[in-house]
Formats: structure tokens, sequence, C-alpha cells
């Protein structure tokens, strides 16, 4: 999935909604048993995905840094 595009500068941004919404997307696949997601702060978001960041980057060949 493709953020959306920034409508002055045509670049493709990166918005809150939009980050949050792909790793809530990412750790509902990960995690077989998640608290409600509906019900899921941003602070709970980020810790569930930190633990799958590390696969994602060895999946992704990113490097750290």
């Amino acid at each position: 999935m493709r953020l959306p595009r920034d409508k002055e500068s045509g670049h493709f941004r990166h918005t809150l909604p939009a980050v949050y919404g792909e790793m809530l997307l990412q750790i509902c696949r990960d995690y077989s048993s998640l608290p409600a997601v509906c019900s899921l702060t941003m602070c709970q978001i980020r810790f569930f995905f930190e633990g799958v960041r590390p696969e994602l980057i060895a999946a992704t060949g990113r490097e750290k840094g």
C-alpha cells in the first residue's frame, strides 16, 4: 500500500494515520492474539510493532541505520 501523496509537492508522505494503520495491519498479521484491536493505543501499537521490526528489516534486506 502506498501512502497518500502530498497535494502540493506530489511526493509520497508519511502521515500518522497511514503509518499507524500499516503498523496495525502488520501486528494483526503477526500476533495471533492481541487485545481488542479497536482499543489499542498508539503506545501499544508501537510496542507490538517493535517486536516484529527486526524480522521485517531482515525480510526486506534493509540495514539498520
